[in-house]
């Protein structure tokens, strides 16, 4: 009898600590939670629709609603991530420093780096550096790399923190709400929208998602990405209808 009763208790403790584990209140104790934040970027004909929150969090406090998780690659192409803020900040200065080089160096620049090849070098970058003997341990970052190629097609990558990439002809989301900006973008995305109707959707979907996490949320900045160039547009989630 006292050795059932022993294993029902170490079931039960073993239990409680993976329901502990498992709660929103623990996920922002890691160190790539920690700041919150989620991201979306979504198709359409010939146009592609990013979509960042705005919170920056410590834990489940709230420092402020003005995080930078977006640069503008160009014209037609954007590097937008999430992670530890600091981290971002830093790879986001990084990237752009390493572009501006580039057409520097290039006496032959003919024009912006396509979004396949800016994936390439942001995977670089991240695989780099876990070797670098400046570094000990790798960015705590999940970007994602998305823009129109010269034919004017959609090109979406996801990448984690060693730069493994996820390409989608669809979405790709990250963030600390991704398994529900998953569900909503799965039930609700429709291919071949124009800019406004993929508009819409993007954020529709990002309000779906962010409604069912604490770590996520505040304001939305949408970057609409067509051949006329990017387009900002600064969304506050009320304006839209619940999902």
């Amino acid at each position: 009898v006292k050795g059932a009763w022993k294993m029902m208790a170490r079931r039960l403790l073993l239990v409680t600590a993976w329901l502990v584990s498992r709660a929103p209140e623990c996920r922002g104790s890691d160190a790539m939670s920690y700041n919150g934040g989620s991201l979306l970027a979504m198709a359409g004909a010939s146009c592609v629709a990013v979509v960042a929150d705005s919170r920056l969090g410590a834990g489940n406090a709230l420092v402020g609603d003005a995080a930078c998780r977006v640069l503008e690659c160009g014209s037609q192409c954007v590097v937008a991530m999430r992670g530890l803020q600091a981290d971002v900040e830093t790879l986001l200065e990084d990237i752009d420093a390493r572009l501006r080089l580039r057409r520097l160096q290039a006496a032959t620049f003919a024009g912006d780096l396509e979004p396949e090849a800016l994936s390439a070098m942001v995977s670089i970058i991240l695989y780099g550096s876990r070797l670098a003997s400046t570094q000990t341990t790798p960015y705590f970052v999940e970007p994602l790399v998305v823009g129109l190629d010269r034919h004017h097609r959609a090109f979406l990558c996801a990448q984690d923190a060693l730069g493994a990439e996820l390409t989608s002809a669809s979405y790709v989301v990250a963030g600390t709400a991704a398994h529900s900006l998953h569900g909503a973008c799965e039930a609700l995305y429709q291919p071949d929208l124009d800019r406004s109707d993929l508009l819409d959707l993007a954020v529709r979907c990002m309000r779906a998602g962010l409604n069912r996490d604490c770590l996520s949320g505040r304001k939305v900045v949408v970057h609409l990405i067509s051949p006329n160039g990017i387009e900002r547009h600064d969304r506050t989630l009320a304006e839209y209808p619940a999902s």
